[in-house]
């Protein structure tokens, strides 16, 4: 069956009356476009990226910190000089060995101290004390120039047996009396002390007990005017 032009009209408005949308839709569908675009154009940062990025100056800031720490500790450790003492000790060792490889123990080569002390007049800028132990089991055997704490000193050689002493003696700076201290190094004992306006060092490979007691007695010799 066919239908006329003014039926299907008819047919169309009806069917458009029934699917209209409900009054003021459009206003709100405009609406919510609008705030959307507005929320487009000014984006908020996300959260998690800023959390890694302030994560991360973190962490190099720290990296900084503690590598300059460990620069500077470097550099204070290589800054520091070593103690005047401790210098001493190595210069004295080394010079102790040296005579010993070198077989130059001594320029003067004499038990008699009447004969080893004069030597050193002219050469040397003070009087060194040199005194005769052998009664103690430690004689004379000469002596002769070095070089230590950055002067001339003078090198006095004794022996006990078969062992060496080097004892190292020249001016004191502080006139103050120091007791005995006993050291090693590479083997060899040390004792220096501070005695009558002279530092001395004596080296040996003695044992310690030993190098102590001719400290002692040189100490005890070298304090009346007898063995100046």
């Amino acid at each position: 069956m066919s239908m006329s032009d003014e039926e299907l009209g008819t047919l169309i408005r009806r069917h458009a009356a029934r699917h209209m949308p409900p009054e003021g839709l459009a206003a709100r569908i405009g609406q919510a476009v609008r705030a959307e675009e507005a929320v487009a154009a000014s984006p908020t940062p996300a959260p998690a990226p800023v959390r890694r990025n302030r994560g991360l100056w973190q962490g190099l800031a720290w990296f900084g910190t503690g590598a300059a720490t460990a620069w500077g500790l470097a550099l204070v450790l290589l800054a520091t000089p070593v103690p005047p003492s401790d210098a001493l000790a190595e210069g004295v060792t080394a010079n102790h060995v040296r005579s010993l490889m070198a077989s130059h123990l001594a320029d003067v080569a004499s038990s008699d101290h009447h004969a080893v002390k004069p030597w050193f007049a002219g050469k040397l800028d003070f009087s060194p004390p040199v005194v005769d132990l052998a009664a103690e089991g430690f004689p004379l055997a000469g002596g002769r120039l070095d070089y230590l704490d950055g002067r001339t000193v003078a090198a006095l050689v004794y022996r006990s047996g078969p062992h060496v002493i080097n004892l190292f003696v020249w001016p004191a700076a502080d006139a103050k009396v120091q007791a005995p201290v006993l050291s090693a190094r590479q083997g060899y004992q040390l004792v220096h002390w501070t005695q009558g306006g002279m530092q001395a060092w004596a080296v040996s490979d003695l044992n310690a007990a030993e190098l102590q007691n001719f400290a002692a007695l040189l100490r005890e010799r070298t304090a009346t005017p007898a063995a100046k």
